[in-house]
């Protein structure tokens, strides 16, 4: 396996990890295994002063999008890569991620995104060569190459309820326009909770569905199926995509 040489690229791996110290160590071992430096990010508490007092019964939304705007503001503000790439702490991910980067970069400015989702949840396979009214495929660099066969990852726009912020890529152009309009200064979190027209606060709904999008299927990284959910349809759900996308001798475990 060919592994990165993160010294001298384009892109900053982040993983919002909140006080679960052996989650992290698994991330950063499996980071390690294919060469990708990763920054951890340990969470937003209730005490946070964005957390204080607001009688919130989504706090842990809150939370977990504070989370990925700090990540999001490290990345803006104590970088000078081009790209940030945003996970949670429960994934799998493809022992291939380090070697496609370079090429999905390119796709990424070719196709003038503002986020990919690399990691997401659906609970069905993206064949290729169908036509899919809800997921129209963005015509990528692969399409100019001379043989078919060659194009193996496929990039396509998605709807509204494609959930899950698992793992994607910001543009710096990206990442600053976030941080303007949801970051704390902005108080947009609070407007929320009086203004029911406003979309909520968390990153599933914000982050991911923002400017021009994009996943990439087959995805690459995959929530590892250990969480655990009081609601039966989500369980079913979470397990659902686990199933349809792991390949055991793909991924790192």
């Amino acid at each position: 396996m060919i592994h990165s040489n993160q010294s001298d690229c384009e892109y900053q791996f982040f993983c919002l990890s909140f006080n679960n110290p052996t989650r992290k160590e698994n991330m950063k071992r499996r980071f390690e295994s294919i060469g990708i430096d990763c920054k951890f990010n340990e969470g937003v508490t209730n005490d946070d002063d964005r957390m204080k007092g607001r009688n919130n019964s989504s706090t842990r939304v809150w939370s977990c999008m504070y989370g990925h705007l700090d990540m999001i503001s490290d990345f803006y503000y104590n970088t000078d890569k081009e790209f940030g790439i945003f996970c949670e702490d429960d994934l799998y991910i493809h022992k291939e991620l380090a070697n496609k980067l370079p090429e999905i970069m390119l796709n990424f400015n070719y196709l003038e995104l503002d986020v990919l989702l690399l990691g997401y949840l659906l609970h069905y396979k993206l064949e290729k060569n169908v036509l899919y009214h809800n997921f129209p495929e963005k015509k990528s660099l692969q399409n100019n190459k001379t043989h078919e066969s060659n194009k193996t990852d496929v990039y396509y726009d998605y709807p509204n309820d494609v959930w899950g912020a698992q793992m994607y890529m910001l543009s710096r152009n990206s990442a600053k326009k976030i941080l303007d309009k949801y970051s704390f200064p902005s108080g947009y979190a609070d407007r929320t909770l009086n203004d029911n027209t406003l979309t909520p606060f968390s990153a599933d709904w914000t982050i991911t569905k923002d400017g021009n999008r994009a996943l990439i299927f087959p995805m690459l990284a995959v929530e590892d199926n250990q969480s655990n959910y009081e609601h039966i349809g989500q369980k079913h759900f979470h397990q659902a995509c686990f199933q349809t996308h792991f390949v055991s001798e793909q991924f790192i475990i």
